[in-house]
C-alpha cells in the first residue's frame, strides 16, 4: 500500500502563513503594551515584517524542518526548530546592532528588540504546537480506524527510547500494527500513557500476555538480562505469541529505526551474555598501524578476528587453505572496509617452505595462529591429519615467528585441551606444551634473539561457527526433524563469536610472554535444552511436532567440558573476563624428545599401526589424555 505524506513544499506553505501570523501576533502584544509602537502602520513594523519573514523562512528551510514528517514530530524536531528560530533571532539582532553602529548609537532601533523575543516565542510555540495537533490527529484517526481483526497486535517490552522508537517504525510502516500497549519495569510509568499507548506493569505480564490477544511481542530494551529474554520467550510461546528484538542504536540505519530492522529473536540472545567492551586504547598501542598475519583466516574466529582488527588500521595477511570461505571474507572486505590493506593468501600451515616464502615477503609483526582442526569425531578417525595441522602446523608458525623476530605469536587454544578425552583435544593441548616450551626456551636461539612472545587463549564453543551445533540444529529442524542430540545430559560453554574475538584481542594486549588466558564462559548450557529452545523458535512443541532422538555419546566425546585441570589454577587480569592459567611447567628435553619421535612417526609410511603409534606419542607427553568411547582407549 502506498502511504501518502504532505509534500515539503505544502508544509513550507503552511509554516510561512504561521510565521507570517506570528510575526502579527507579536506585533499586536508590543502594540497593547507600547503606546508609541503603532503596528503595523510605521517604519519599525515594515522593517520587522519583511526582515523577519525572510529571514525566518531562509533558516527553517537551510535546518530542513519541511522535511520532516508532521505526523512522527518528536523532541529531535522540537529541537530543529529552537536552532532555526535562534539563529533568525541572531540574524535581526546582529542587523539591528549594525544599524545602530552605523548610525549612531543616539537614534532608535532599526526594529524594537522586544518584538524580536516575543516574536521567537509566538513562532516557536506555532510551529510545534501546529506539529502536535496534526500528530494527534493522525494518531486519533489511526486508533479509530484500526480494525483489530486485520492487524498484527503488538506488545513492546520497553517504554524508553528504543520502546517509543519502535511504536514510530511500526506506526509508519505499510504493515497494518496495532500497538496494544508498552510493557515496562519501571512503576511509575504504570498506568501512564506514552504517544498515547498505555504502558503496563510487567508485574501484569503473565496476564496479559494470556488474555490481552496479543500476536507479537517485541523486546526493545537492552537493558534485559538472558534470564530474563527466555522467561518472556517461554510465556510468549505458551501462548503463541512471536518474540522480535530490536538491535542496538549503532546498527540502526542512519540512526533510525525501521520495521526490517526489527528481526524474531534467535538462540544466541537467549544464550549470550552482556556485551564485553574492549580496551580499544590498549588494544590499539600493540596492534595499531602493525602488518598482521591471521592463519585459518576464512573460519569463524579467523574471520572474525579480522573483522575485529578493521577498527585498529593495520595491515592485514589472510591465509587459508579453503579457497571459497576465503573468497568470501575478501569480498566482504572490500564492501565494508575497502581502505584496509590486506593480502589475501592460499596457503597450508603445514607447508613449511611456502610458509616460511610469506613471512620472508611481508615480515609479520603479530600473529593470530587461528587455523586447525577442530572436529572431534573426524579427527578421532584421522589422528595423523590432526596432528600434522594442530601440532606440527603450529609448530611451523612458531618456527618462522622467532625465525623472523615476529612481536607475538596469539595461538587460539579449545577448552577440550583440558583432560582431554579425545585426539583433537590432545593435539591442541600437546600445542600448548610445545609452545611454552619454546618461548621458555627461545631467549637462549640464536636465530631468534628471544624477541617473540608465544600466548595462548583458551575457550569453549561459539555460538554459530562453522559445523557447530546450532547450524546443526537449525538444519534438522527445517527438514522437519528429527533433532539429534548425543545424550540428554550433555553440557558445554558458549560465547559468540564477535565476543570470543574481542576477548582474543584483549588477551593479545596483554599478554607478555607464555601465559595461556583462560575467558570467562558464563554457566554451561545443557545440550538438549538448547535443542527444545531452537525447536520452539521455529514455531514448533519440541517431542510433538519435531522429534529429539539421542544417539550416544560419540568417539572422543565427554559430558562435561572444563577450562582447567586438576593441577592449574588461575591469576585475574584487569579485565575482569580473562584470567591466566597457571599451568604445570614440563622439561624442555623432554618435548623436544616427543615431538622428534612423533616426527619420525608421520614420517613412516602410514600403516594400521600408525594411527595408534601416534596416539601414544600424545598420551606419553599429555598425560591428562584419556580416550573416551574410541579404540585408543586400550592405550590408556
Amino acid at each position: 500500500m502506498y502511504k501518502r505524506y504532505i509534500p515539503p513544499w505544502v508544509i513550507m506553505v503552511l509554516d510561512s502563513v504561521l510565521i507570517l501570523l506570528s510575526i502579527f501576533i507579536s506585533g499586536w502584544i508590543i502594540d497593547i503594551k507600547e503606546t508609541w509602537f503603532n503596528f503595523p502602520f510605521d517604519n519599525y513594523s515594515l522593517r520587522f515584517i519583511l526582515l523577519t519573514f525572510f529571514i525566518t523562512i531562509v533558516c527553517i528551510f537551510c535546518f530542513k524542518i519541511h522535511r520532516s514528517i508532521i505526523r512522527y514530530s518528536s523532541f529531535s524536531d522540537m529541537l530543529r526548530i529552537m536552532g532555526a528560530l535562534i539563529v533568525t533571532n541572531l540574524i535581526l539582532l546582529a542587523v539591528n546592532h549594525a544599524y545602530k553602529y552605523t548610525y549612531g548609537q543616539g537614534i532608535n532601533d532599526y526594529y524594537p528588540k522586544q518584538l524580536v523575543i516575543i516574536n521567537f516565542f509566538v513562532t516557536f510555540i506555532a510551529l510545534f504546537m501546529f506539529r502536535m495537533f496534526v500528530r494527534w490527529l493522525f494518531e486519533k484517526a489511526y486508533h479509530n480506524g484500526t480494525d483489530s481483526r486485520f492487524t498484527i497486535k503488538t506488545l513492546i517490552f520497553g517504554a524508553g527510547h528504543t520502546g517509543i522508537a519502535t511504536a514510530h517504525a511500526l506506526l509508519s510502516s505499510d504493515t497494518k500494527y496495532y500497538i496494544k500497549g508498552f510493557l515496562d519495569d519501571d512503576k511509575t510509568l504504570t498506568g501512564k500513557t506514552i504517544e498515547g499507548i498505555k504502558v503496563w506493569s510487567t508485574d501484569r505480564e503473565e496476564y496479559i500476555l494470556k488474555y490481552k490477544d496479543i500476536d507479537q511481542l517485541i523486546i526493545a530494551t537492552g537493558r534485559i538480562s538472558n534470564e530474563r529474554k527466555a522467561k518472556i520467550f517461554e510465556l510468549c510461546h505458551q501462548n503463541n505469541i512471536k518474540v522480535l528484538t530490536v538491535p542496538r542504536v549503532k546498527y540502526w540505519i542512519d540512526g533510525k529505526l525501521n520495521e526490517n530492522n526489527i528481526k524474531e529473536i534467535q538462540i544466541e540472545d537467549l544464550l549470550g551474555r552482556k556485551e564485553i567492551k574492549p580496551n580499544t586504547a590498549a588494544i590499539s598501542n600493540v596492534l595499531g598501524q602493525k602488518r598482521i598475519l591471521v592463519t585459518g583466516a576464512a573460519g569463524s574466529i579467523g574471520s572474525e578476528i579480522v573483522r575485529q582488527l578493521t577498527k585498529y588500521n593495520p595491515e592485514i595477511l589472510l591465509l587459508d587453505n579453503a579457497e571459497t570461505p576465503l573468497f568470501y571474507i575478501e569480498n566482504e572486505l572490500n564492501e565494508r572496509f575497502a581502505d584496509i590493506k590486506k593480502q589475501i593468501l592460499i596457503a597450508d600451515i603445514r607447508n613449511y617452505n611456502h610458509l616460511e616464502d610469506i613471512f620472508k615477503r611481508y615480515c609479520p609483526q603479530i600473529i593470530f595462529h587461528a587455523a586447525a582442526y577442530k572436529h572431534v569425531p573426524m579427527m578421532e578417525r584421522e589422528p595423523y591429519e590432526a596432528v600434522m595441522t594442530n601440532i606440527f602446523g603450529t609448530q611451523n608458525v612458531a618456527r618462522l615467528c622467532l625465525k623472523y623476530n615476529a612481536e607475538k605469536m596469539v595461538m587460539i587454544s579449545t577448552d577440550k585441551a583440558v583432560n582431554p578425552t579425545n585426539v583433537m583435544g590432545a593435539t591442541k593441548r600437546y600445542a600448548e606444551i610445545m609452545l611454552s616450551s619454546i618461548y621458555a626456551c627461545n631467549g637462549a636461539n640464536a636465530e631468534s634473539g628471544g624477541k617473540t612472545r608465544f600466548i595462548t587463549t583458551r575457550f569453549g564453543n561459539v555460538l554459530g561457527s562453522n559445523g557447530s551445533v546450532i547450524p546443526t540444529f537449525k538444519h534438522q529442524i527445517a527438514a522437519g526433524g528429527p533433532v539429534t542430540v548425543t545424550h540428554k545430559d550433555i553440557t558445554r560453554y558458549f560465547m559468540t563469536i564477535p565476543e570470543a574475538a574481542r576477548l582474543v584481542l584483549e588477551a593479545a594486549a596483554m599478554g607478555n610472554g607464555g601465559e595461556i588466558f583462560l575467558f570467562d564462559m558464563g554457566q554451561p548450557v545443557k545440550i538438549d535444552d538448547l535443542a527444545r529452545k531452537m525447536i520452539k523458535l521455529s514455531g514448533f512443541e519440541p517431542d510433538k511436532d519435531i522429534k529429539i532422538e539421542y544417539t550416544g555419546l560419540r568417539a572422543g566425546e565427554k559430558l562435561y567440558e572444563e577450562l582447567l585441570t586438576a593441577k592449574e589454577n588461575t591469576l585475574p587480569t584487569y579485565h575482569g573476563k580473562i584470567f591466566i592459567a597457571k599451568t604445570e611447567q614440563l622439561p624442555e628435553d623432554e618435548v623436544r624428545q616427543h615431538l622428534e619421535q612423533l616426527q619420525q612417526i608421520v614420517r613412516q609410511p602410514h600403516t594400521a599401526d600408525t594411527d595408534m603409534q601416534i596416539v601414544k606419542n600424545i598420551k606419553s607427553l599429555v598425560k591428562t589424555f584419556k580416550s573416551n568411547n574410541s579404540k585408543f582407549s586400550s592405550l590408556d
